[in-house]
């Protein structure tokens, strides 16, 4: 890697590092730089703006969920029931990791209904290929009824990102832990599964 790409990278992560720490809305290119131990002027030579900054950010995150997610809706080797519970539980799981660069993603389409962001074309797009999955593996299942269900369901999961635990549920569905991310990503795929 070049020092150029180094640099940008350094700086890149420290964005990630940030908003987890401060939240997107307060995030500012001094945290930035602090965080990356660089200067603003190294910042603004590799990125013009804070708002280009953040967005490059949030690309090189929401890219890495997308192709982890869509490698795994491709694996023909894994059953469909797996896939789902793979699928949700990365959601949910990074959701847990992450959670200020979660709501980040969904920051956008939420406050300002702008549905045309990357982070929110890629999540149109997982729900895209999930029900794409399901109709090849299931030809019997209707194709409209498929993608209600599954958008219900990757709703239902954005609001759990968005609001981990604002529902009192049990204590095993609760997202604090990834065992019970696990726990509520079986649930979903059961619900989905039973929704013939």
């Amino acid at each position: 890697m070049s020092e150029k790409n180094s640099t940008q990278q350094l700086i890149l992560e420290a964005v990630v590092s940030c908003i987890e720490k401060y939240g997107i809305d307060k995030v500012t290119t001094r945290k930035i730089a602090q965080e990356a131990g660089t200067n603003i002027a190294s910042i603004n030579y590799y990125f013009r703006s804070k708002d280009e900054l953040l967005a490059a950010a949030l690309s090189m995150t929401i890219q890495h969920m997308l192709e982890d997610v869509i490698k795994a809706i491709d694996d023909t080797q894994q059953p469909l029931k797996e896939v789902l519970e793979n699928v949700f539980f990365y959601l949910l799981d990074g959701s847990l990791q992450y959670p200020g660069v979660s709501t980040a993603h969904l920051y956008q389409a939420i406050t300002e209904k702008k549905y045309d962001s990357i982070s929110a074309q890629a999540l149109i797009k997982v729900s895209e290929r999930l029900t794409e999955r399901v109709t090849r593996d299931d030809p019997r299942r209707d194709p409209v009824e498929t993608r209600l269900v599954l958008s219900q369901i990757l709703s239902s999961i954005m609001f759990t990102m968005l609001a981990p635990n604002f529902f009192n549920v049990a204590r095993k569905y609760q997202l604090t832990s990834a065992d019970h991310a696990k726990n509520l990503a079986a649930h979903y795929t059961k619900l989905f599964l039973n929704s013939k």
